[in-house]
């Protein structure tokens, strides 16, 4: 009986010992990458240690996005939402929003201030945050809405880029320097805050803090990247710096990238391709939508 009893327990023992082992040796599953941008950002940047999440899908023609959740080489938890806009779509345009439709200044958000731009014709399928601005919402850089010059001034040092959309429809990076020769040609323009990338050469930043950011980049044949990166919170993402948002839409293939207005402004809205309602898909770090100087729509229909 006693030799029964240590037998079974000796086939146990190897039981579990097996079983145990095979355990150990199973590799964990492997994060199936759905989109070609965060392919590149992972073949290209140094960014990346872990994707936890990638989702992809078209918003409407022309308009794609993308949401990344990694771990990024220092460790933290990051999340991204990148807007892919092709500016060769037919129908697809850009537009500068301002709120309340105001040739004015003041504050509004984000899905707030596209209803003064969307109709039948003029579809707002996705809209962004865009220049800093002062408590009374006079944006820091330029201003021009439709062919109407409201502001062609600089507030300070931090104001530096824009980027504007020409008579053509072209979309187009700028430079302080390049304003006044680009002007006549500008239908809209916004003001923003460093360059990041230029001629396809990550750009020196000495602003090197953590935070929520939104910026926007421009390849070589016109399509546009808008990136937000949510921050401040430290399970869900931490933000980036100025530095790895260059890295992040160089990557994308943006040969020009400028930073827009971050932190709580951070705003990324699409119009819902499985529902006709604007959805922000970000989490701004104030925990609801901040009224903003100024946005940028992206339109779908004729102008």
């Amino acid at each position: 009986m006693q030799a029964i009893k240590l037998t079974a327990y000796i086939l146990t023992l190897l039981s579990f010992t097996a079983y145990a082992c095979k355990k150990d040796t199973v590799a964990p599953q492997q994060v199936v990458i759905k989109s070609p941008l965060t392919q590149l950002i992972l073949d290209s940047s140094q960014l990346v240690a872990t994707v936890f999440s990638d989702t992809a899908f078209t918003v409407s023609e022309g308009v794609e996005e993308t949401d990344i959740h990694f771990l990024n080489k220092k460790g933290y938890s990051t999340r991204v939402f990148i807007l892919k806009v092709d500016m060769n779509h037919p129908g697809v345009r850009l537009q500068a929003g301002t709120p309340y439709g105001l040739t004015g200044f003041a504050l509004q958000t984000v899905p707030d201030m596209a209803k003064y731009i969307d109709s039948s014709g003029n579809r707002v399928m996705a809209a962004l945050n865009a220049d800093f601005f002062s408590t009374t919402g006079e944006p820091r850089g330029v201003v021009i809405k439709d062919g109407k010059v409201m502001k062609t001034t600089w507030a300070n040092a931090r104001s530096q880029t824009f980027l504007g959309v020409l008579n053509n429809g072209k979309a187009y990076i700028g430079e302080r320097a390049d304003f006044p020769v680009m002007q006549p040609q500008l239908k809209d323009a916004l003001g923003g805050g460093p360059m990041l990338v230029k001629e396809n050469e990550l750009q020196t930043q000495t602003d090197l803090s953590i935070e929520p950011r939104t910026a926007v980049g421009i390849s070589d044949n016109g399509v546009l990247y808008f990136a937000v990166v949510d921050g401040r919170s430290f399970y869900y993402s931490n933000g980036m710096t100025l530095p790895e948002m260059g890295m992040l839409l160089k990557a994308c293939g943006a040969t020009k990238a400028i930073n827009l207005d971050g932190g709580g402004s951070s705003t990324f809205m699409i119009r819902h391709p499985l529902a006709d309602v604007w959805q922000v898909r970000n989490k701004p770090s104030d925990g609801n939508n901040r009224a903003v100087g100024n946005g940028w729509m992206i339109i779908n229909g004729k102008p």
